[in-house]
């Protein structure tokens, strides 16, 4: 077959093209340190790519979640704790009472502190995260105890009851909130008892059902704090638990996508002399010319 000259230098160009396309990928590969930047570069590793994106972003969601509920139940066992104490110190009160050695103003001092408690708890059964109101089930926007002389407890409870939910593992539901009523009606009608017997003077109703009222809403609310603090032991578990598939995804990620930094380098070299040999190559097969001989 006759080699012409148009062909030599056709062939020319077209192996600097692919000499060049060679080095340009290589620059972007050590530049960015990423070894697949397009599809088109690596379609088997774009898919597993997809693949481990779509795990983390899933990861990350659930993660998203355990956060929050976490962050609701450490919120709601600080509000049944301060509860706890609450009860605890009209315990005490009642107990003090109920020796039947007091004088009047001792007993109206005692009811007095007893009236503050109530007080007290009001803004603990209505403790909010955020903006957020934890224990008015899905009533969340609007605090619910209001105080209400009318009623036998001293407070009409308004939240609206219902599962609050978070997805805190694939296929995992948690209800992360208490309900309201549950947990502080029986500790506000206890208060409200004890506050009425003491207002009548009555050390023998606050003892024989005053400070059991009291023994039991205390029970009730030791309750929901062990089904909290479970709750959220097992939440701690799961978020170390997917920062283990965190960790192990993104290292499966850097593998199929991050170039290696060495390899490329070694590559880039090697391109960039095998564009230079071509060029020079180049040179000699173009510059010869009849100007050349006639000189």
């Amino acid at each position: 077959m006759r080699i012409t000259g148009g062909m030599m230098i056709t062939t020319l160009l077209a192996d600097l093209r692919r000499a060049q396309q060679r080095l340009s990928t290589f620059q972007n590969q050590l530049a960015s340190g990423k070894r697949v930047q397009r599809p088109s570069d690596d379609p088997v590793a774009t898919v597993d790519s997809l693949r481990l994106r779509a795990r983390l972003a899933e990861v990350e969601r659930l993660r998203a979640n355990a956060q929050d509920a976490r962050d609701w139940l450490e919120m709601t066992d600080s509000a049944l704790d301060r509860a706890t104490q609450i009860l605890q110190r009209a315990r005490e009160l009642a107990v003090r009472a109920a020796s039947g050695t007091l004088p009047d103003s001792s007993l109206q001092a005692i009811q007095a502190e007893v009236q503050q408690l109530q007080d007290h708890l009001l803004e603990v059964a209505n403790s909010t995260l955020g903006d957020t109101y934890l224990f008015g089930g899905f009533g969340t926007q609007q605090p619910p105890f209001v105080a209400d002389p009318a009623s036998s407890t001293g407070v009409t409870y308004q939240g609206i009851n219902g599962p609050i939910q978070r997805e805190v593992a694939p296929g995992t539901t948690l209800t992360i909130n208490v309900p309201g009523d549950a947990a502080f009606d029986p500790a506000f009608a206890a208060l409200s008892g004890l506050q009425v017997a003491l207002q009548n003077r009555d050390v023998q109703a606050v003892s024989a059902t005053g400070i059991a009222a009291v023994d039991q809403a205390l029970d009730g609310l030791l309750r929901f704090r062990a089904e909290v603090g479970a709750k959220v032991n097992r939440i701690e578990l799961g978020l170390y638990r997917m920062d283990e598939i965190r960790v192990d995804t993104e290292q499966l990620l850097s593998g199929v996508e991050d170039a290696d930094i060495a390899e490329t380098a070694m590559r880039l070299s090697v391109s960039e002399a095998a564009y230079r040999a071509a060029l020079m190559a180049g040179a000699r097969i173009v510059q010869p010319t009849l100007m050349d001989f006639l000189r």
